[in-house]
């Protein structure tokens, strides 16, 4: 009995001179270790994400002119560096992943600090205190360098505008105003994938603003107007975050 082999097909002649076809079988499919085996398991590549992050913040030195007049001139103006106390920075991320490395995000959030000192004066000693809110609205670009299993690091800086409010307190009369500038930051940070979906980071953030002014009322005896710029404003905070991958 002779057997002649196809490409695709086999045929046998028979005992009986009929002529039997046959198919060869398909070799076994495995399926894919990608997603399934290593690495790549971790890494979190459906495209949007949402994110919100909570921790401290601290606000560098910055110099704080202050121009005061009234009826009667002419306007009192001063200079000192302004400090600050320690404060709180909480954000919320929505992002798209456009591979695995990089990402692009719309960042908002706030961020609270108190002002401790002007100069060698504290501001409690005088009667006064001052706060600032800020608002940011980012779009960042992010880069995510994979590092072994679940664990990834990232870098990211990202540009826009802020909006910062300033509460002046002086003797009881509180005075506020909203200045509107331009924003910019730069954050790095580990991250551990929990699930497909879900991973947490701990990450750093530094925060620039563009020197904001605010102007502001007050009948202090006689009507008053109040006029601040703050000179360097520079933000650094450390953070814990939570994302979710949809």
């Amino acid at each position: 009995m002779s057997t002649v082999a196809g490409s695709a097909q086999d045929w046998t002649k028979g005992s009986q001179g009929s002529t039997v076809w046959t198919v060869p079988s398909s070799p076994a499919r495995t399926p894919s270790a990608q997603g399934q085996t290593g690495d790549s398991q971790f890494y979190l590549t459906d495209h949007l994400y949402a994110g919100i992050d909570f921790g401290g913040l601290y606000q560098q030195n910055a110099t704080l002119d202050k121009t005061t007049s009234s009826s009667t001139p002419p306007p009192i103006t001063s200079s000192g560096t302004a400090t600050f106390n320690l404060g709180i920075r909480g954000d919320a991320v929505l992002g798209y992943k456009i591979n695995k490395s990089w990402a692009a995000e719309f960042d908002t959030g706030l961020l609270w600090n108190s002002m401790d000192k002007v100069g060698t004066n504290s501001l409690s000693s005088l009667g006064q205190s001052a706060d600032t809110y800020t608002i940011p609205f980012l779009v960042n670009t992010i880069y995510q360098i994979p590092i072994r299993g679940p664990w990834s690091a990232y870098v990211g800086i990202g540009a826009g505008g802020a909006a910062t409010i300033l509460s002046y307190n002086n003797s009881g009369n509180n005075l506020s105003d909203t200045a509107f500038t331009f924003a910019y930051q730069a954050k790095l940070g580990l991250k551990y994938a929990l699930t497909k979906n879900a991973s947490f980071d701990v990450g750093y953030d530094f925060l620039g603003m563009t020197d904001p002014s605010w102007r502001a009322s007050a009948n202090v005896g006689a009507p008053t107007d109040y006029q601040f710029k703050e000179k360097g404003f520079y933000t650094h905070s450390v953070a814990i975050s939570f994302t979710w991958t949809f």
